[in-house]
């Protein structure tokens, strides 16, 4: 028996009710205190959905838009003066069809299943509570263009390539495969952790970013040298060629040798050829882009600025997305520093905990009782108060407020100093047009920031390069002036 376009519809509606049911059913029934990893696997569950969503929506897009014209086929049948047969009709056809078939079921429209979440974590990083790079951090180890050190230093450092050579970069491959098998897993691990974030998104937020540091040359480790700079300066001498309004190779013709050997240069092309070449090989340019032209037209010089420009876009998105997971790679660290202070069966004990495998009943009811906390001290690794001693020792009575983060708090020393170097300080000196560098370190007012920042840029402007008191003079008995005094000297005819 045919299905009614209608009816198709209304079960697409249906279905989507009913993913919208589940969704806040899932969220209702959990836990007061849930655990890491339950709400890791909620957020799976709750990504689950939202494609199945999207998917359906999808799919009632297209049935509106009806390309085939059957739904507008099919209500204009069920409308207008034959409406009372076409129901007798199609009533028929049902009782005809039950009448041929007596054992069939009625389908009912039953309940969204709960997915099934594979999330496709390690046993290392315990459902996104740490990392586990061991298998980069041993490609590291053994590349010599790194310096060897331990696992521990390896997560604080693994995203700082920019004191690299970019000559030695450019030439190993092995270092190339090394940084995308890195971003590879830092990217893959950020999906994981946030599988409700739209990481394309930000991806292509930092792919922007790269896009105007790479034109400025301002990217670490990538800027260009003072006589490249120099050299493209002097080569570029005309200005650009509007190719829009040239119908052929041959309007190209009356600017010269010259004129097209610029700017075949400022696009990326080859120079070389008689003036009908460099025409022809310039107005490959009008409908195309320089990456859609055969590599046979370009020069060598273009061809050998993709490889570093590759391999910086791999780098720079290193640096963004190991700043979204930094808190997870600290963790990792803290971990690496308590496993090296406990003994095997400790370190099983806490791992155990941690995983949230078995919960018992007595346990559940500990973590629904409200613990005992007058004092509000921070909670340690067991879920209970840290002790008021080693509260004290580390100082974590102690506020500190930071303007420039927009008077955030934070508690103790350790998470002051460390906090200069996080995004959100980072974020706030970029919106003051402030490159924030160790010479702002300690520094939480705005106007403190604004007075010291006037105050180095004033520096390095006394500090450059004057003429008339830096450069010097000798006269032939071996007296030594400068530029102002010797020019003096010499009108006067003394020297």
């Amino acid at each position: 028996m045919s299905q009614s376009i209608i009816e198709h519809t209304r079960q697409v509606h249906s279905d989507l009710e009913k993913l919208q049911e589940a969704m806040i059913d899932d969220i209702l029934s959990e836990k007061k205190n849930a655990s890491h990893k339950e709400l890791i696997l909620r957020d799976h569950r709750m990504k689950s959905y939202l494609d199945q969503t999207v998917g359906t929506y999808r799919k009632l897009v297209k049935l509106y838009e009806d390309e085939s014209g059957t739904r507008k086929k099919e209500l204009a049948t069920i409308t207008g003066s034959n409406v009372f047969a076409e129901f007798n009709a199609r009533l028929k056809a049902t009782t005809d069809y039950h009448r041929k078939f007596p054992g069939a079921s009625v389908k009912l429209d039953g309940g969204i299943p709960v997915p099934k979440v594979n999330a496709g974590f390690t046993g290392e990083e315990n459902y996104a509570k740490y990392v586990d790079m061991h298998e980069l951090y041993k490609r590291y180890t053994n590349m010599k263009i790194f310096e060897k050190c331990n696992y521990f230093s390896y997560l604080g450092k693994c995203y700082k390539l920019h004191n690299i050579p970019k000559q030695k970069k450019i030439a190993s491959r092995e270092y190339q495969t090394y940084v995308q098998d890195l971003y590879n897993y830092i990217y893959s691990f950020f999906q994981k952790r946030h599988p409700l974030a739209d990481a394309s998104d930000f991806k292509r937020q930092i792919d922007e970013e790269f896009e105007k540091l790479w034109k400025e040359k301002k990217l670490d480790g990538w800027k260009p040298e003072v006589a490249e700079d120099e050299e493209d300066d002097q080569a570029i001498e005309y200005g650009p060629i509007d190719l829009s309004k040239c119908s052929s190779w041959e309007a190209l013709e009356p600017f010269g040798m010259e004129y097209l050997k610029s700017e075949l240069k400022r696009v990326g092309l080859k120079t070389g050829g008689t003036l009908k070449e460099r025409c022809k090989r310039l107005f490959l340019l009008k409908d195309k882009t320089l990456d859609e032209i055969p590599n046979k037209y370009k020069s060598k010089k273009f061809i050998k600025t993709t490889k570093p420009k590759m391999i910086a876009r791999i780098e720079y998105n290193i640096k963004m997305f190991y700043e979204l997971i930094r808190p997870q790679i600290e963790a990792t660290r803290e971990f690496i520093e308590r496993k090296l202070t406990k003994t095997y069966e400790e370190i099983q004990q806490e791992f155990n905990e941690d995983s949230d495998e078995v919960v018992s009943e007595s346990e559940e009811e500990d973590g629904d009782r409200q613990l005992y906390n007058p004092l509000k001290l921070p909670l340690g690794w067991d879920g209970k108060p840290i002790p008021y001693w080693l509260y004290k020792l580390h100082g974590l009575n102690i506020e500190y407020k930071c303007e420039i983060c927009g008077n955030y708090s934070y508690w103790g020393p350790r998470a002051f100093a460390r906090h200069f170097n996080e995004w959100r300080h980072s974020y706030g000196m970029k919106c003051l047009g402030i490159q924030n560098t160790k010479d702002f370190e300690n520094i939480t007012l705005i106007e403190d920031a604004i007075t010291l920042n006037r105050k180095l840029k004033k520096l390095s402007q006394q500090k450059a390069w004057k003429p008339e008191e830096d450069e010097e003079f000798e006269d032939k008995d071996g007296h030594v002036y400068n530029k102002k005094v010797y020019d003096d000297l010499k009108r006067q005819g003394l020297v």
